[in-house]
C-alpha cells in the first residue's frame, strides 16, 4: 500500500460519530492538573484563499506568510509538505514530503535539513516530537505491503533508535488501516497511539500508551483514535466511525472525566492538533481548517487545507491539500 492511498480519498466521505457506554479513560502519563489556561482571542476573519505550498497563519490577524522553497536532500522542497510537526518551541519542523515519501527535519526556515527515513520501500509516517524537542516517534513500516510496522523513537541529534512495540502484523483484518498516529504524552514517558480491530459492527478504535523505552502497551480509552497533547493534564482525541479513525465528536479527556468540545455537523474531524498551551484544538473538515476554543467549544473556520499544526499558541503551519 503506498503513503496514505487509503487515507485521502476517505476524508470525502461524511462520517457518522461513533458512541459506546463501556470507555474507560485514564489522564495520559505523568500529566498534572492545570487549569491556569483562560480562554484563547478568537481567530481573526480570514480569507480562504491560500498559497500555493505551505504557509505560516497568524491567528490573530490572519495573516499568512509562505514558507521559504528552500531545497533539502534528494530535492526536496521545504513548502512541498504535506504533514508538518512544529518542534515543542517552534524553532525546528519534521515534515512529509508526498512526492518523494521523505520524512525530514529542518530548522524553521528549512535551513540544515536533513532525511530521517532510508529511501525504498521503508518509511516513517505521523513522526511527533519529544517534549523536550530532543527525540521523535514515527511508526516505520514497508509501504509496499500491509503490515502495521512499529514505532520508533530516534534521537535527533545522535540518530540513535529504539523500537518501543512489536506490531510487524498484517492489517488486511481491519481493511488495510495500518495508520497509528503516534504522539508524546506531556512528560516524555510514553507513547500514545491508535489500534483496530475488527469487530461484527465493523473496525472499532481505541489509544494505547506505551513507555518510550518499550514494554507492555496499556490502554487509555476506547472507541478513540487520533489523540493529540500538550503541556497540560488533558489530551483529545476523535471519536471514530466503524469504517474511518476520523469522526465526527472531538473528546477531551480530562483527569475528572471525558467531555466533548465539538461536533462536526457533515465532515471527518481529522488531524486534531492541540496547541503548547492546551487552550485551543485545530483540525481539518472538509477541506477546511477549524480551531476549538476548548473552553467553550466554539469552532472557528480559519483557512483551507490538508492539515494544521502549531507553532506556538497563536500560529499555525498549514498544509495545502493539493491531491
Amino acid at each position: 500500500m503506498k503513503r496514505f492511498e487509503r487515507l485521502l480519498p476517505a476524508l470525502l466521505v461524511v462520517a457518522i460519530a461513533g458512541c459506546s457506554s463501556s470507555d474507560t479513560a485514564t489522564p495520559a502519563a505523568g500529566t498534572t492538573s492545570d487549569d491556569s489556561a483562560s480562554p484563547a482571542t478568537s481567530p481573526a476573519s480570514v480569507s480562504l484563499q491560500i498559497p500555493t505550498g505551505a504557509f505560516f497563519l497568524e491567528l490573530r490577524t490572519g495573516t499568512k506568510t509562505p514558507l521559504p522553497s528552500t531545497i533539502v536532500e534528494d530535492d526536496v522542497a521545504f513548502d512541498e509538505g504535506y504533514f508538518y510537526v512544529p518542534s515543542p518551541n517552534g524553532s525546528r519542523m519534521y515534515w512529509e514530503s508526498p512526492g518523494t515519501t521523505a520524512s525530514l527535519v529542518a530548522e524553521r526556515d528549512g535551513s540544515q535539513g536533513q532525511r530521517l527515513d532510508p529511501k525504498g520501500d521503508i518509511d516513517y509516517y505521523a513522526g511527533g516530537w519529544s517534549p523536550d524537542g530532543t527525540k521523535i516517534v514515527y511508526q516505520r513500516r514497508d509501504s509496499s505491503g500491509d503490515d502495521f510496522g512499529d514505532l520508533v523513537v530516534e534521537d535527533v541529534s545522535s540518530g540513535r533508535t529504539k523500537r518501543i512495540t512489536d506490531l510487524e502484523q498484517s492489517s488486511v483484518d481491519v481493511d488495510g488501516w495500518w495508520y497509528l498516529a503516534p504522539t508524546f504524552s506531556p512528560d516524555g514517558r510514553n507513547v500514545i497511539y491508535q489500534w483496530p480491530q475488527a469487530s461484527s459492527s465493523g473496525i472499532t478504535w481505541a489509544l494505547w500508551s506505551v513507555p518510550v523505552v518499550g514494554g507492555e502497551p496499556t490502554l487509555l480509552v476506547k472507541n478513540a483514535a487520533q489523540a493529540t497533547t500538550s503541556d497540560g493534564a488533558t489530551y483529545a482525541f476523535v471519536r471514530p466511525t466503524h469504517t474511518f479513525f476520523a469522526g465526527t465528536s472531538l473528546v477531551i479527556a480530562a483527569p475528572d472525566g471525558l467531555r466533548t468540545i465539538a461536533k462536526a455537523t457533515s465532515d471527518d474531524i481529522f488531524e486534531p492538533k492541540m496547541s503548547p498551551d492546551g487552550s485551543k484544538i485545530a483540525y481539518q473538515g472538509g477541506g477546511s481548517i477549524y480551531v476549538v476554543d476548548v473552553s467553550t467549544g466554539k469552532a472557528s473556520r480559519v483557512g483551507v487545507g490538508r492539515m494544521a499544526a502549531w507553532v506556538d499558541n497563536d500560529t499555525l503551519i498549514v498544509a495545502p491539500d493539493n491531491e
